[in-house]
């Protein structure tokens, strides 16, 4: 019989809040489920495509203006206020936030990543469940010169997650922004383009 060993994946991730580019209160929760708010971001991923091509990319006009893709991120809360409450060696955590790994894996906290003994590795959240947010951060160039940079969301919402497995349900479009994985990458496919992510800073 394998034994399984717990793990607290969330504790690392406490203090990295200050990495969003997004606030919290940014993100809507779905109605349909229980309210838990908004906790620390315990994952992070940086823009490293769009439809292929990495940036900066993917320039379009609009009234007078030159729009480039620069960057971007895809940032996953954990739950706050939870109910499911359980204790461990680092002290009381969400149970989304414990898992199970099997003796003599090893769990990369950067990329998220579990790798077994025989080398098999897969995407791990530190929460399986919890609030996300995607972002594309924009240069606009207009005429005469000037030029400013933006961050747009273009899709935040909930997120529930298994190995290798990510679940998104935008607030607004709920069906419409699906993910992949690929470990450690996540890929993102939205109504009109397609991101690619990899854990970053």
């Amino acid at each position: 019989m394998t034994m399984k060993r717990t793990v607290l994946l969330l504790t690392p991730f406490l203090f990295s809040a200050a990495c969003s580019v997004t606030s919290p209160s940014d993100l809507v929760t779905s109605s349909s489920d229980p309210k838990e708010g908004v906790g620390p971001v315990i994952a992070h991923y940086t823009l490293t495509s769009e439809d292929g091509n990495p940036p900066p990319c993917c320039a379009s006009d609009s009234a007078g203006v030159r729009i480039t893709v620069v960057g971007g991120a895809l940032t996953f809360h954990g739950p706050a206020d939870y109910r499911d409450t359980v204790f461990t060696p680092a002290g009381p955590a969400s149970a989304a936030c414990v898992h199970g790994v099997p003796n003599g894996a090893f769990v990369n906290r950067r990329t998220y990543t579990v790798t077994l003994p025989d080398s098999t590795r897969y995407l791990l959240l530190p929460c399986d469940r919890g609030a996300y947010a995607l972002i594309v951060i924009r240069r606009l160039d207009r005429e005469g010169g000037s030029s400013t940079t933006d961050s747009m969301v273009v899709s935040s919402g909930t997120f529930s997650a298994k190995p290798d497995t990510i679940d998104l349900v935008d607030s607004r479009t709920p069906r419409s922004f699906t993910a992949s994985v690929t470990a450690p990458t996540v890929l993102v496919t939205a109504p009109t383009h397609q991101y690619r992510f990899d854990p970053g800073n």
